[in-house]
């Protein structure tokens, strides 16, 4: 019999820091959402304790940093799980890097006036994009088939 949503949520919870093996699509997806209610519930607390102006103008919300700051490892891991499970390596998680390192010199440059610098901006930005589709579109295929480098067929067990 297969696992409630709730079982499927808490289930990289159990596995808070392991990095090895490979994870369902259901087990990835189910603790996205998980992540969303958990921030979305702190964000309310927050609200509460600062007021909705403060965290409009950028107080810090305690409650949000303790969820991201619990919840960081465990959702790191069950990404790098869910690549095992299409079997491609977690280094794939940095992809989005490269970018983002392109995107800040850029965005650095054009604050400074190079010349020049837009054009590096907006290529930063698409390639951002590409990549954030393209690991949506690994999070979302089927696994591997039967057992692959990284362990046996989640599904089978």
């Amino acid at each position: 019999m297969d696992k409630s949503a709730t079982q499927w949520m808490v289930e990289p919870l159990k596995k808070y820091a392991t990095f090895s093996g490979r994870a369902r699509r259901k087990e990835y997806w189910w603790f996205q959402l998980f992540l969303i209610l958990a921030t979305l519930l702190a964000f309310c607390v927050d609200v509460m304790l600062n007021g909705l102006d403060a965290m409009i103008a950028g107080a810090t919300g305690y409650a949000g940093a303790l969820v991201s700051l619990a919840l960081f490892l465990p959702g790191l891991a069950v990404a790098v799980r869910r690549l095992h499970d299409t079997d491609r390596r977690g280094w794939w998680l940095l992809m989005p890097g490269i970018p983002a390192v392109i995107l800040g010199g850029a965005a650095g440059a054009t604050a400074v006036g190079v010349e020049g610098a837009g054009k590096w901006l907006a290529a930063g930005g698409l390639l951002l994009g590409i990549v954030s589709v393209l690991l949506i579109v690994w999070y979302c295929s089927r696994g591997t088939i039967g057992e692959n480098r990284f362990g046996p067929d989640p599904i089978s067990e």
